[in-house]
């Protein structure tokens, strides 16, 4: 099989994972977000979709092999007008198409301890204050930024064509911009986010599917 038809079979096995989400979220596509979702549907959803968009990434990633694009010189943004991502409302943001970047512990900031009240101290012949029961747990959460997300998904997965040509060109005008590697490859060094050794979930093996295929060199479309 060639790199298209691996594409064509990443990509339709990515959609019924997608619609699947929209369905236990209760997301209608191209619907507005959904009023209230609890912790539990949440939980789940998060378990599929971050394994999805990295696997979309790399399909993305083998779709913009060998793309050549033109890059356009910028034109300086008129008077008054507002950056993409703010005052946008509930319009649906562009694919990321690069993995975020690993957290390494050893290199974060120390964590400063929040002090509270201080020490609760008593004698043995007066009463110990009672103590406060803790806040309940809320039992929902605000939905609307993961609904943008799976929207945002499922936009890409319809445009597989248009989300390479993206790739391809903010790849060229990074590597014109002289910037490293890193800065210019979509994938992370080590395994992709949402990557799980023990696959027990369908998008574990797509993802690391996914991730094999885009580390490979391009396969030639097939002779009839």
């Amino acid at each position: 099989m060639n790199d298209e038809v691996i594409i064509e079979y990443q990509v339709t096995a990515l959609m019924r994972l997608v619609a699947s989400m929209f369905a236990l979220v209760g997301l209608v596509p191209g619907g507005a977000a959904v009023a209230s979702m609890s912790v539990e549907v949440r939980r789940r959803v998060l378990r599929v979709l971050q394994p999805a968009e990295s696997a979309l990434r790399r399909v993305i990633l083998m779709k913009a092999r060998g793309l050549v694009v033109s890059l356009r010189p910028k034109r300086p943004a008129p008077k008054g007008a507002v950056p993409k991502g703010k005052g946008a409302g509930d319009r649906i943001p562009a694919f990321v198409l690069f993995d975020p970047r690993k957290y390494f512990h050893e290199l974060a900031k120390p964590h400063r301890p929040v002090r509270g009240a201080g020490p609760r101290i008593s004698g043995f012949d007066e009463q110990r204050p009672a103590c406060e029961p803790p806040a309940p747990r809320s039992v929902e959460v605000n939905p609307a930024s993961l609904c943008r997300r799976l929207q945002s998904l499922q936009k890409a997965l319809e445009s597989i064509p248009v989300q390479a040509k993206r790739l391809a060109r903010l790849q060229a005008r990074r590597r014109a911009a002289g910037e490293p590697l890193r800065r210019t490859e979509p994938r992370r060094p080590g395994w992709p986010p949402g990557y799980r050794k023990h696959p027990s979930h369908p998008v574990d093996m797509i993802l690391q599917d996914c991730d094999i295929l885009a580390r490979q060199d391009p396969r030639p479309p097939d002779k009839h």
